[in-house]
């Protein structure tokens, strides 16, 4: 499959030009690699029209749930790609700031300054701070179906999908970060509960395979370390 990429210099020149409030067109900067058939990026340019226009009429402050809303969307939109397309950084830079851009600077508003951060947000380095990826990531670790409940209705939730959930093992066992966000969608910790329940799961698996629990079994192991006094 033929599929676009940017890479990290174009990304840093164009993000640059854009923060300073200068509009670039950056299809002189994107190439197509790989081979066979081209992608089509008619269904990822829908789902950009429809979170920009869901972002425009939001209006809780809590803008992470919108983000774990369209987490979903995102997911169902671009699980059927390729594998080596959706592992390449390039591709990722691309959605970022040819159909994403808005969003992504609506949902990270305070990095996107010229002396600001805004590059760890859109170059695909970081699973746990590029926006997108994340996003994917997110429902992928809930199993890709039917997750927009959890990915979305947990409350001030930033924190707990990036440190226990995305960049921890259990980002890659889909049972058990379901029944973890289960909870937490019942009986929501704070920061620091939720980090002792984190560092319990987290010793659990130096134990145990967790992988292979079943939905019952992985319900089970997240009471048992969540209800230590």
């Amino acid at each position: 499959m033929r599929y676009p990429i940017l890479s990290r210099p174009h990304v840093e020149e164009i993000a640059a030009k854009r923060v300073s409030g200068i509009d670039v067109d950056i299809e002189a900067e994107v190439e197509w690699i790989g081979s066979g058939d081209l992608l089509q990026l008619t269904t990822i340019e829908t789902l950009a029209d429809e979170v920009r226009i869901g972002m425009e009429q939001w209006t809780d402050k809590d803008i992470d749930r919108y983000e774990g809303q369209m987490a979903q969307k995102l997911y169902d939109t671009l699980v059927h790609i390729p594998t080596e397309v959706l592992d390449d950084r390039g591709f990722w830079r691309y959605l970022s700031v040819k159909y994403f851009w808005n969003f992504i600077v609506w949902r990270q508003k305070s990095a996107f300054k010229p002396e600001g951060n805004y590059m760890s947000y859109v170059d695909g380095a970081k699973n746990t701070e590029t926006v997108l990826v994340r996003m994917f990531i997110r429902t992928a670790a809930l199993g890709g179906k039917s997750t927009e409940r959890l990915a979305g209705g947990i409350t001030e939730a930033a924190d707990f999908w990036r440190s226990h959930v995305v960049r921890v093992q259990t980002g890659s066992a889909p049972n058990i970060a379901r029944a973890l966000a289960e909870k937490q969608y019942a009986d929501r910790q704070t920061t620091d509960p939720i980090r002792e329940v984190g560092k319990r799961l987290n010793r659990t698996w130096t134990n145990i395979i967790m992988h292979v629990y079943d939905e019952s079994e992985a319900r089970d192991i997240v009471d048992e370390v969540w209800n230590v006094d």
